[in-house]
């Protein structure tokens, strides 16, 4: 039997319900923190053990205002959201093309905004989302 293989055209990134970003860009970074556990009985290697996990994610996307279809956030509310909000956020990446869940979930604090643009050309956003607590498969 074949299997058809499909290939991810956008992806969004959600923050609860509403979508934040439909991302021209993003990055996943997981990490893992060893601790040492060599002792005389390893025979002069060392031996360690994964003791902390992290998560960051890093995107990019057009800012867009005003009106937004169905439960899309406009960069305006982000704004507000991200300056007047300290609590954690849940996230999902979706696939935009065919709104499949693209196996990653969590929570997160959103720690950086940066907007930008120059004369002639769209306006974009830049932001940083660092997990707190189990990265999810969903």
């Amino acid at each position: 039997m074949a299997t058809s293989v499909v290939l991810t055209k956008e992806l969004i990134l959600k923050i609860g319900t509403d979508t934040v970003a439909r991302c021209t860009d993003y990055s996943l970074s997981i990490n893992k923190e060893t601790i040492d556990i060599t002792s005389l009985d390893s025979a002069g290697w060392k031996e360690k053990l994964v003791d902390l996990k992290e998560y960051a994610i890093s995107f990019s996307a057009m800012v867009t205002r005003g009106v937004v279809s169905g439960s899309e956030t406009d960069f305006d509310e982000l704004l507000t959201s991200f300056i007047g909000t300290d609590t954690a956020l849940g996230w999902t990446l979706i696939d935009g093309e065919t709104g499949f869940v693209v196996s990653l979930n969590g929570n997160a604090f959103l720690v950086s905004l940066e907007p930008g643009g120059s004369v002639g050309d769209k306006v974009t956003y830049s932001g940083s989302l660092e997990g707190t607590g189990a990265l999810a498969q969903a």
